[in-house]
């Protein structure tokens, strides 16, 4: 048939036409747009050169009683891996920091790396100006005061200026000279950092014992051997980290512990098991919202093939044959179908530009995120491939079936069907057809998605719900990070008590505190000791959260004093040592005691001995810090940052009832300048706006499930009411027949009711059944949510049957319209 004829045949059906290339381009979009996110964050290769061959180095430790952990290396431990390694053609170290730069223009926070000489030989990336760091420069006898910019810092910060090699800039306080300038786009393998300096300047910019600490806290890169595989590599580093725990223990009070090495590829270290777990999820049920968009036209063509039994009957009559008339039938389902694909091509392609996943939603949980995602989705050649393979094997798939009706045309009854109506149109379970099937297909489907989205909603409800115990408004936060090299722990104290000085003479202020991360973004942890008890075994020791506070911390963020006493001025320096616990901590620690008087050390930095330790004075109301998908722990320890901090804190201040958080941050820059004219703030924003970004991931899931789910019953709605108003206006006659010998219109509405919702009910069962079992893969999404929870089954199984019925209701309606003696009449 030419394609003028095709074409005008569409034209007859708009309608229809409309709705077929609209589903398809919805579908193939969605399918198209989700395998963009999961390719970015999964499949595709980070942005380096042969970044196959790239593996991140990690110590693997097995404490006694403990599950096995990885860790990064110590300077001293990373220098024998160096040494004695042979898998690697190159290894090297970075560690990212916050820097601040000062000088010629305002104080600015920016994110660095400290690296190794050999970073960027490895990860084949050379100067845009300039030159890169020396072995001479790695050296760390003869530190050398260098930096290297990165493009958008330079371009930024000195507007592209091309005599900027040879300056000096301020960094920490340090007078470094910029020996060169990195590509566009490079940001390191943080994917953050804008400035680099050598790994032999730390001491004298961010941490003095960078170069001799026991601590594990430096990164390590390598680029395997040509011919070497990653196996083989595993298996040198199994045997390379025992002989240098040997030489060097982790911890030396257990030198028996069993200590390893492992590598990980690049592209399987910036993703968890879990993120990945949850982005394959999402594929899933975007796959299951294609499939019911398939499921959905698929109906519409075959009740279109139905429709026209009669036309397809003549043309066999005069001698076409089925064949001829299978081209004809499928020639038209691919124009319309693949008119669908291409509409759903293109507008992934232009919704890419706006599909951006919110921060933090799939963030690598990789020690404080030192390795990058590298999860921004794109539009590119291998998207570009998937989009257009799905668009080809859509329009097959939905395109072949109503055309093989050709193949099954009753001449006798199709040309009778012009005046008798169509036979068959029935929609019951002693009658099965293939609408039906499709029918109860997208039943099932809908299911599935309308239960994942109740489920994820809920669970988010569930989380917001939650008390924190801390009042969210009129509070703003920000971090102030000044290098240990400039302010270490002894001088702590005096800066931060200058800091809460100046925050606090700010207008509009009422009160102003410090502590190591906000509700909801995470606490340092110690181990806890108590007085008078046994010292724990390793791996039994409880955890605490540890806080170095001041004494308004519990009025500024509203924390509620239960027994005892909180901090004062008169708990500083020299004064004996107190800490306040939580609610949680008192009952775990001290069930069925006071634990008011009773003392207490840690292990890590202050009071972290018996002759160091601390009397508790007061408990207060518990605080979740930690993010609530983690199982938080609420068991916290304070102790005032007088008698111990980190000149790294987080600053928090409350400001007046119903003001502006926000409308107080020019005048504390101001403030906080006159501490240090080269300090600047980071993520300075309401504690709210943390609180918020916290479960970002779990509000994505919830918006997004929701979406589908409305989809989903859009969809199978539709899909119910076409069939069933196909299947009713085919029995006209029938009908008409039924209602002329006395048939009650009550009657026949039951009947089509009855007969319309057979196969929705059967797939919603169905689909029911298998959500039981599907809806496991969620579990890590979930918090305080079973992945069979009653209501959410029971309410989505309801809520489908109301929208099944709905869809039923006109077209069982109209039956009972029908013109008794107008049927006569045509029979």
């Amino acid at each position: 048939m030419p394609v003028t004829a095709t074409l005008r045949s569409l034209r007859n059906t708009r309608g229809l036409s409309a709705t077929v290339v609209a589903t398809l381009a919805f579908g193939v979009a969605a399918l198209a747009l989700a395998f963009g996110v999961i390719n970015a964050a999964v499949f595709r290769e980070p942005p380096f050169h042969d970044a196959g061959r790239l593996a991140m180095l990690y110590l693997e430790r097995n404490p006694q009683g403990e599950p096995p952990r990885r860790e990064r290396w110590s300077f001293p431990r990373y220098e024998l891996l160096r040494e004695r390694q042979q898998s690697f053609e190159r290894v090297a170290s970075y560690s990212p920091a916050s820097l601040t730069i000062s000088g010629e223009h305002d104080a600015e926070l920016v994110q660095g790396e400290r690296v190794s000489a050999s970073y960027f030989p490895l990860l084949r990336v050379g100067p845009a100006r300039g030159r890169l760091f020396t072995e001479a420069e790695d050296d760390p006898a003869r530190p050398t005061p260098v930096v290297l910019l990165g493009h958008g810092l330079w371009t930024r910060r000195w507007g592209a200026d091309s005599a900027i090699l040879g300056r000096t800039i301020r960094l920490n306080g340090v007078t470094l000279t910029v020996i060169g300038v990195l590509p566009a786009g490079f940001t390191g393998l943080s994917g953050r950092a804008e400035v680099w300096i050598p790994r032999t300047t730390s001491p004298q910019i961010t941490y003095a014992e960078y170069l001799t600490t026991n601590q594990n806290f430096i990164s390590a890169v390598g680029r395997l051997r040509t011919g070497v595989s990653l196996p083989a590599a595993q298996s040198e580093l199994e045997l390379l980290g025992a002989s240098i725990n040997r030489a060097l223990p982790s911890d030396p009070d257990f030198p028996d512990e069993r200590v390893t090495a492992s590598a990980t590829t690049l592209n399987e270290a910036r993703a968890n098991p879990t993120v990945r777990r949850s982005l394959f999820v999402l594929l899933g049920a975007v796959v299951v919202l294609h499939l019911l968009a398939c499921a959905n036209v698929t109906n519409l063509l075959l009740g279109r093939a139905a429709v026209r039994q009669h036309e397809s009957a003549v043309r066999v009559a005069l001698g076409s044959s089925p064949r001829r008339l299978f081209r004809h039938l499928l020639g038209e389902g691919l124009v319309l179908t693949g008119a669908g694909g291409a509409s759903g091509v293109v507008l992934a392609w232009w919704a890419s530009g706006f599909v951006t996943p919110p921060a933090n939603a799939w963030a690598p949980r990789n020690f404080y995120g030192s390795l990058a995602p590298f999860d921004a989705p794109a539009f590119r050649t291998t998207e570009v491939a998937f989009a257009v393979g799905i668009a080809v094997l859509t329009a097959l798939l939905v395109a072949i079936p109503p055309a093989l009706s050709a193949f099954r045309v009753n001449v006798a009854a199709g040309i009778k069907a012009q005046s008798r109506g169509i036979p068959g149109g029935a929609l019951t379970l002693r009658r099965p057809s293939a609408r039906g099937v499709l029918v109860g297909l997208e039943a099932a489907l809908a299911m599935l998605l309308v239960v994942a989205a109740g489920l994820l909603i809920d669970s988010f409800q569930r989380m917001r719900r939650v008390d924190l115990g801390v009042r969210l408004d009129n509070v703003l936060t920000f971090w102030v990070i000044p290098s240990e090299a400039r302010v270490p722990p002894p001088a702590a104290p005096a800066f931060v008590t200058k800091l809460l000085a100046a925050v606090a003479r700010v207008p509009g202020v009422v009160s102003a505190s410090v502590d190591g991360g906000a509700p909801l973004a995470g606490s340092a942890s110690n181990v806890l000791f108590i007085e008078g008890r046994t010292p724990p075994t390793p791996g039994q020791a409880p955890p605490v959260l540890r806080h170095y506070v001041g004494p308004d911390h519990f009025a500024t963020l509203d924390i509620p004093l239960r027994r005892g006493r909180v901090f004062t001025a008169g708990d500083g320096a020299g004064a004996p040592g107190v800490a306040v616990i939580s609610e949680t901590a008192a009952r775990r620690f001290w069930p069925g005691e006071d634990p008011l008087g009773q003392r207490v050390w840690f292990s890590g930095s202050g009071f972290d001995s018996p002759a160091a330790s601390a009397e508790i004075v007061g408990i207060v109301g518990d605080v979740v810090y930690n993010p609530l998908d983690r199982r938080p722990n609420l068991a916290s320890v304070y102790t005032p940052y007088a008698q111990f901090t980190y000149a790294s804190r987080m600053v928090f201040a409350r400001t007046a009832p119903g003001s502006d958080p926000l409308a107080v941050i020019p005048a504390i820059r101001q403030s906080v300048a006159t501490v240090d004219p080269e300090l600047a703030l980071q993520e300075v924003q309401p504690l709210a706006a943390i609180v918020s970004a916290s479960w970002a991931r779990n509000r994505f899931d919830a918006i997004l499930f929701g979406g589908f789910g409305v989809a989903a019953l859009v969809l199978a709605a539709s899909g119910i009411f076409a069939v069933l108003s196909y299947g009713v206006a085919t029995r006209t006659r029938e009908f008409g027949v039924r209602m002329a010998l006395g048939a009650d219109s009550r009657r026949v509405l039951w009947d089509v009711l009855r007969e319309g919702m057979a196969w929705p009910i059967a797939g919603l069962a169905i689909g029911l059944a298998a959500a039981l079992g599907i809806t496991r893969l969620l579990q890590s999404s979930l918090y305080e949510t079973s992945p069979q929870e009653p209501h959410v089954l029971v309410g989505t199984a309801a809520l489908l049957v109301i929208v099944a019925a709905a869809a039923c209701l006109v077209p069982s309606w109209r039956a009972t319209r029908v013109d008794a003696m107008e049927a006569l009449r045509a029979e």
